[in-house]
């Protein structure tokens, strides 16, 4: 599951909390992404083709007057190689 949370502001005796906000890996293929184990000497090395390493800052959905797209979406902020 991917989460964001919004920063929740201290009132009266409740502290208040950080924001939250997960990282996903995101396929930028219109197939799924490869993974990939390569074993060289001791160290195990990972590739994933075709995925993109992503922070969620909103998890929303359109208001029905916009679209009938019912679907969760995301804002997200690429991190780049």
């Amino acid at each position: 599951h991917i989460r964001a949370t919004p920063e929740i502001l201290p009132s009266g005796h409740k502290p208040g909390c950080l924001a939250r906000f997960n990282m996903g890996l995101i396929s930028d293929r219109p197939h799924p992404a490869c993974l990939r184990t390569l074993d060289e000497g001791q160290c195990l090395i990972v590739t994933v083709a075709g995925l993109r390493v992503a922070q969620v800052h909103a998890i929303f959905s359109l208001p029905c007057q916009f679209s009938t797209y019912t679907k969760a979406l995301a804002y997200i902020e690429w991190f780049t190689p």
